[in-house]
């Protein structure tokens, strides 16, 4: 399918009959690829490879896992044939199955596999928060479970009410504590705290979710200060930063050597939902705004696309294109437009899916590559296959989204 099919004429992109259109048959072309053979008859989801198959040696992971729970009980309460099945899969596996560790608590980072592990780990539980608030919205009976669960864990785990984060990783018993910090996952339980806070209303999620941000992202409102958007991924146990984390592995797919594009985007549409609640701090509309400028500033080459990461002076360290990047920045465009009414953000919307529809949707196979090199060209350094849904299928959302609504309120709210 060409670009000139995603879009008319019209400046308004958001409300285009023919984009709206284009994204329902993308999202369900989406469900089409991960649907048939992401549930592993031994529990859990696959990793699935570049035409669907399960890569079984990668086991079930817990972050895949949530993730597939949350997007599948979107698209249940979107319509989809068959996606009530694949979200109850998950649950008995996570509740009742191999995947929940019912003598220490908690869920089991990757089940089987070549390298089952038994940690316990903030960046999987923290995506549990989110499907289980997904399930729920959903009318999923054990959603619930999900939810409570994975937030009483990281109440009796990981939340450091001193320092307003969350530790990163224990052993299994929950005995010895990593004293790794990371921006990583706690930027992924900020959207799982947003999600617990529409679900429940309990205004004490989205207090913590406010204080993740400030903490991790509030700096890049300082925009006089060189760099201050170049947010810092990796910690020591007092939260202060480590710059040369991983310099000789800078491709590592969780915690490379560096600054993340992709993160500043990511934060950059945290801020606006934080903001869309209610909570009407300054720095959040200013953070926003001087992350995606900074983003494309930056992180958007010449050849098109965003690179993987910057060192603190701002030059590409890893400059591979990865699938999740461009669909967290059309969410932060599309929020940036409600604020702001600039059209300069209906403009990037517009050319972030040209260029996702031009060089990351494999539109023979099905998905979104992982990973493009400079050219536009699919590379596997860091990603084998296609294992994750989540970020591509939230793109197809967020057009259609109010501010103050997430994506799993809003699917409720629509069926």
């Amino acid at each position: 399918m060409s670009a000139g099919h995603l879009f008319d004429e019209t400046n308004d992109h958001f409300d285009d009959v023919t984009h709206r259109t284009w994204l329902g048959k993308h999202r369900e072309s989406l469900l089409d690829f991960y649907q048939p053979r992401v549930c592993l008859p031994s529990g859990g989801y696959a990793w699935l490879d570049d035409v669907g198959a399960p890569i079984l040696d990668k086991g079930a992971q817990l972050w895949l896992g949530a993730r597939m729970i949350h997007v599948f009980s979107l698209a249940a309460m979107l319509g989809r044939p068959g996606a009530a099945r694949v979200v109850e899969h998950g649950l008995s596996f996570y509740t009742d199955g191999p995947g929940n560790d019912k003598r220490y608590g908690a869920w089991y980072p990757v089940v089987g596999g070549k390298e089952a592990s038994d940690r316990k780990e903030l960046y999987g539980i923290a995506q549990m928060v989110l499907a289980g608030c997904s399930a729920t919205a959903a009318g999923f009976s054990r959603g619930r479970e999900v939810m409570d669960e994975a937030l009483a864990v990281i109440d009796r785990h990981f939340w450091l009410e001193e320092w307003g984060r969350c530790a990163e990783a224990y052993d299994r018993t929950f005995s010895r504590l990593d004293p790794y910090r990371g921006q990583n996952a706690n930027m992924h339980l900020t959207e799982a705290y947003l999600a617990a806070h529409q679900v429940t209303r309990d205004p004490q999620y989205l207090a913590r979710a406010t204080r993740i941000a400030h903490h991790i992202a509030g700096g890049a409102a300082e925009v006089d200060v060189p760099g201050s958007w170049r947010l810092p991924e990796h910690f020591d146990e007092s939260w202060c930063p480590i710059r040369d984390y991983n310099i000789d592995d800078p491709r590592h797919p969780f915690r490379p050597y560096g600054s993340q594009i992709g993160h500043w985007l990511e934060w950059s549409k945290l801020c606006l939902q934080i903001s869309a609640q209610g909570v009407e701090d300054a720095w959040l509309p200013r953070a926003a705004e001087a992350l995606f400028s900074a983003a494309v500033a930056e992180g958007w080459l010449g050849s098109g696309g965003f690179v993987y990461t910057v060192d603190w002076d701002g030059r590409p360290v890893v400059e591979e294109r990865y699938f999740w990047e461009p669909a967290e920045a059309i969410g932060a465009a599309r929020l940036l437009w409600l604020r702001t009414g600039d059209q300069k953000y209906q403009d990037w919307y517009r050319k972030l899916w040209e260029y996702v529809d031009q060089y990351f949707i494999d539109h023979r196979k099905g998905g979104w590559f992982s990973e493009l090199d400079a050219t536009g060209t699919p590379v596997t350094y860091t990603w084998e296959g296609k294992p994750d849904l989540y970020h591509a299928y939230q793109a197809t959302l967020y057009a259609l989204v109010p501010a103050h609504l997430g994506l799993a309120t809003w699917a409720g709210s629509v069926t």
